[in-house]
């Protein structure tokens, strides 16, 4: 983990404050979860699928709340919850259940990128102080090897590649800077690659980089004085051998252990997995200005596994097989956060350098239709875009192979498209347009793509399908119009929001239940019906009393149901331009 940046203009006052705030977010606070027996009884509880699914369904409404940091899947007395971690135990609307999952609440504070220093060493072992010239100092994770042989130190992203700000060829040095590590008399390596972290929302999976090295510099066990020694080279959980988990479930209750820069040995649990967390990367005084949300990540507890430093460090199990299990790259004062290590090292095609290779696979030819994905709902008469994805999930190269899509009940034509080769773990997405002009049948529709490459050693993944609903223009719903207007009492105020629903010829229809989303927490309504107070295709939805200090809020339409009628949001519009059709923004009137 790394220190986050601070806005140079206000250094001399940010280092006193974060001088607070990175004590508190790096303290050895030990946690009230017991270590406790290895995921191979607690993974299997029956009910871990069924707060994955809660968790999944709910989390970007969850991330949504002032507060609310993450959410993973956790074992509560036995029993799996959907999880909350919270920066403050001051924060309100939170759920007791979720589709029928306890929820429990952690807090935790703030998750953030945090470091520390160490000294040099060659050949360099794992855990060391290494980083890149631009930043203060993270961990060695591994060395990782590629298919040819070539050596690489493994870290992250905002170690080795300086949060996406670094260039290929750019040197890592050991110790890293703050140690007082320079170029060229420390460098260890030269940055080979790093995943992109998307900082403007979307979701990350990993946080990772590799600098290319060699044996001669950088060894592949940890301190044998106080480490746990050299990692396996075959992840946890990989029955198959194909480089991923198994089952994600059974990580969760597993024992692990790592060695990193600042705290060096340390023991722990994974007590979330399917994890979702916002990371923050730089801070302004007190206040995250940079952030990033990362999904699927691993959550290791007590507090004191990991502290500032540590980033990049190696997660392995605590058994004598040392299996590798996650990436270490953020934390708080009570969990540590990793990347699933099955994703980082497969984003890099590399395995961990365990001293002895692992076997090798037997040779594999098989090529999946992964995924086909189109749009769940759309008005006859639309083009459609038509998404085919194709991976080889074998060991060895293919050459070229047709891939085709049905579709039923009509039968529309599409014309086969030709992948001229795909390298082992690569994968392409294909994309058909389907014009729906011509479609007869409204109703449930069935696309089917499958490829014929010939030899397959895996028939079961040749094809894969989805269903999509083509209604009839006639029996179309959409928003027609939103009006703001505002009231003020006091030093108070209150938004009211007009909805109008129309057919697909745009006449107004009474009848029609709307269901709303209000930006602020707060008394208010988000559902009404078309016409029940004497309008004609309208309704009311009303945020009364708000308080002086609440500039503005957003109303978002957030469904239409009406016996017979499907809603169709891409219809949704607005004749005066004062919102999209689907949310509408109401000032305060003073």
């Amino acid at each position: 983990m790394t220190h986050p940046r601070i806005t140079q203009g206000a250094a001399a006052l940010a280092a006193i404050a974060l001088g607070t705030f990175l004590w508190s977010a790096c303290s050895d606070n030990i946690s009230d979860f017991p270590l406790g027996p290895s995921a191979a009884t607690l993974g299997q509880a029956p009910d871990i699928h069924g707060a994955i699914a809660a968790q999944r369904h709910h989390t970007d409404a969850l991330m949504r709340i002032p507060g609310v940091v993450g959410t993973a899947v956790a074992l509560v007395k036995g029993k799996a919850a959907v999880r909350i971690f919270v920066e403050r135990a001051d924060v309100r609307g939170l759920p007791s259940q979720l589709d029928g999952m306890p929820v429990d609440v952690k807090v935790t504070g703030r998750f953030m990128a945090l470091s520390d220093p160490t000294t040099r060493q060659r050949p360099a072992p794992l855990g060391y102080s290494v980083g890149h010239p631009a930043i203060t100092a993270g961990s060695i994770g591994g060395r990782v090897v590629d298919g040819a042989g070539a050596v690489y130190v493994l870290s992250n992203n905002h170690v080795l590649a300086n949060s996406n700000d670094a260039s290929i060829g750019d040197p890592a040095l050991q110790p890293g800077p703050y140690d007082g590590g320079t170029a060229p008399a420390d460098q260890i390596g030269t940055l080979a690659g790093f995943n992109t972290i998307d900082f403007s929302g979307g979701p990350n999976s990993i946080d990772a980089a590799i600098a290319l090295s060699d044996a001669t510099k950088l060894g592949n066990a940890t301190p044998t004085d106080d480490g746990y020694g050299t990692p396996s080279g075959a992840i946890y959980g990989d029955g198959n051998n194909d480089g991923v988990f198994d089952d994600v479930s059974t990580l969760l209750g597993l024992n692990v252990q790592k060695y990193g820069r600042t705290t060096k040995l340390t023991h722990g649990q994974i007590t979330g997995v399917n994890a979702t967390v916002d990371v923050c990367y730089e801070v302004f005084f007190i206040i995250c200005i940079k952030s990033a949300r990362f999904v699927d990540q691993l959550v290791i507890e007590p507090g004191s596994f990991s502290g500032g430093g540590d980033s990049g460090s190696l997660i392995v199990t605590d058994d004598q097989n040392k299996n590798p299990v996650g990436l270490l790259f953020a934390g708080s004062s009570a969990q540590t956060i990793a990347n699933r290590i099955d994703l980082v090292l497969n984003n890099f095609g590399v395995h961990v350098d365990g001293g002895a290779p692992p076997p090798p696979p037997a040779p594999v030819t098989d090529v999946a239709v992964t995924s086909v994905t189109a749009p769940a709902a759309f008005t006859q008469g639309a083009t459609v875009n038509v998404g085919v994805t194709v991976k080889n999930v074998g060991n060895q190269p293919v050459g070229a192979f047709d891939v085709t899509l049905q579709e039923a009940p009509d039968g529309a034509p599409f014309a086969p498209q030709t992948v001229t080769s795909l390298s082992a773990g690569a994968q392409t997405t294909l994309t058909f347009s389907w014009s729906t002009s011509s479609t007869t049948s409204i109703g449930s529709h069935t696309l089917t793509a499958s490829h014929n490459l010939t030899p397959d050693d895996n028939a079961t993944n040749n094809q894969a399908s989805t269903t999509v609903t083509v209604n009839s223009p006639s029996t179309i719903v959409h928003i027609g119009n939103l009006d703001a207007r505002t009231s003020r009492s006091g030093s108070q105020w209150s938004a009211t929001v007009e909805i109008t629903v129309h057919d697909a010829d745009h006449n107004p229809l009474n009848g029609a239940t709307v269901v709303g989303h209000w930006s602020v927490l707060g008394l208010n309504s988000n559902t009404c019906t078309t016409g029940d107070l004497g309008g004609n295709g309208t309704c009311i939805m009303l945020f009364p009393s708000l308080k002086k200090s609440v500039l503005s809020v957003n109303l978002t339409v957030v469904s239409v149901t009406m016996p017979g009628r499907t809603y169709d949001r891409t219809l949704n519009h607005d004749p005066d331009g004062d919102s999209n059709g689907t949310t509408i923004r109401v000032n305060r009137p003073f």
